[in-house]
C-alpha cells in the first residue's frame, strides 16, 4: 500500500526517527514479497515482515522462487529482486477484474459513496 520502494523506504526512515520499528505489512505474491525482503534488509529499525504463504501457487508462479531457512527469508544474491514471475503460467489466464471483489478477497465494493477506494 506505498508507492513503491522508495517510497516505503522513506516510510521506515521518518519511523526510525522516533525511535519506532518498522513491520511492513505484505499479504502479496511473490514479488512484493521480494521488494519487500530488500527494503528490510536495507532498514536499521526493521522488526519483522509479515506475509502469507499459504497459497499453493507462490513457489509455481517463480523463476527463483523465494527460500525461508529456519523461519527466515533468505535475500537472493541474483540481480534484482533475485525472483521474476514466470510468465508462461499465467498465458492462459489472461486477467479478468473482479469488480464485486476487494483486493484482500472478500465480496463486497472497493468504493465507498464519494468513489474514494476503501481500505478494508
Amino acid at each position: 500500500h506505498t508507492g513503491g520502494i522508495s517510497e516505503i523506504k522513506r516510510i521506515a526512515q521518518m519511523a526510525e526517527i522516533e525511535y519506532i520499528k518498522f513491520a511492513p505489512h505484505n499479504p502479496n505474491g511473490p514479488i512484493a514479497t521480494a521488494a519487500s525482503m530488500h527494503v528490510c534488509a536495507t532498514v536499521p529499525n526493521f522488526l519483522i515482515l509479515e506475509t502469507a504463504r499459504d497459497m499453493p501457487w507462490h513457489d509455481k508462479v517463480q523463476t527463483n522462487p523465494l527460500v525461508i531457512k529456519d523461519g527466515y527469508f533468505e535475500l537472493p544474491s541474483t540481480p534484482g529482486l533475485g525472483t521474476d514471475l514466470d510468465e508462461t503460467i499465467f498465458a492462459d489466464r489472461p486477467f479478468e477484474p473482479d469488480l464485486e471483489r476487494d483486493p484482500a478477497g472478500r465480496s463486497g465494493s472497493w468504493n465507498a459513496e464519494d468513489n474514494s477506494v476503501n481500505d478494508v
